[in-house]
């Protein structure tokens, strides 16, 4: 016991750190880093930075650059689910070329044709609903790929982004796809 004393008091094996343990409200402070001069200042320097955060990110979803991606986009799981929405042809894809053909054919054809518009309105309805389910299923494809190949938490969410991205135009998906449509997709 008298060893261990004296080769703590002469810094040997086991001796402290000499000097006192802060205080917790010091140690926060030296964390959080200078305090700004004035509030106007500290104002400009945060908006700088948060613009240039988003500039980075407007430019990760254009290039498709993993490392600044948005927190809705980022992470491997939702890679995942982007591709196995890419490799597939979805009915959200051809959506708005077919509601513009809608909108067209209620235009052109005269009013007296009701029973005509009638059906085109209902073929609208119907097709909605199609490219709804249809977007539900590839959500939950990718959900249940993105739960086999990581877990149950990672697919947290991953049937609505999945859905919503196979609602897209593939030309205007952002991030852009980065598989070909039929291609296997699996984690890696």
């Amino acid at each position: 016991m008298l060893v261990a004393v004296t080769e703590v008091e002469s810094g040997g094996p086991g001796a402290g750190k000499g000097r006192p343990t802060p205080k917790r409200r010091d140690a926060q402070k030296r964390r959080r880093g200078p305090v700004p001069a004035n509030k106007k200042e500290a104002a400009a320097a945060r908006r700088t930075r948060l613009r240039e955060e988003r500039m980075l990110q407007r430019q990760a979803l254009l290039s498709g650059d993993e490392r600044h991606l948005p927190a809705r986009d980022a992470g491997p799981a939702k890679r995942l689910a982007r591709d196995v929405v890419d490799s597939r042809f979805t009915l959200g894809q051809v959506f708005f070329g077919l509601i513009l053909v809608v909108l067209a054919a209620t235009i052109v054809i005269p009013r007296n044709y009701k029973t005509t518009l009638a059906a085109v309105n209902a073929l609208s309805f119907l097709t909605v609903i199609v490219v709804f389910l249809d977007s539900l299923r590839v959500g939950r494809r990718a959900k249940a790929m993105v739960t086999a190949a990581y877990d149950a938490k990672s697919a947290f969410g991953v049937t609505a982004y999945a859905a919503i991205r196979a609602m897209q135009p593939r030309r205007l998906r952002r991030p852009p796809p980065k598989v070909k449509r039929g291609e296997d997709v699996r984690k890696g």
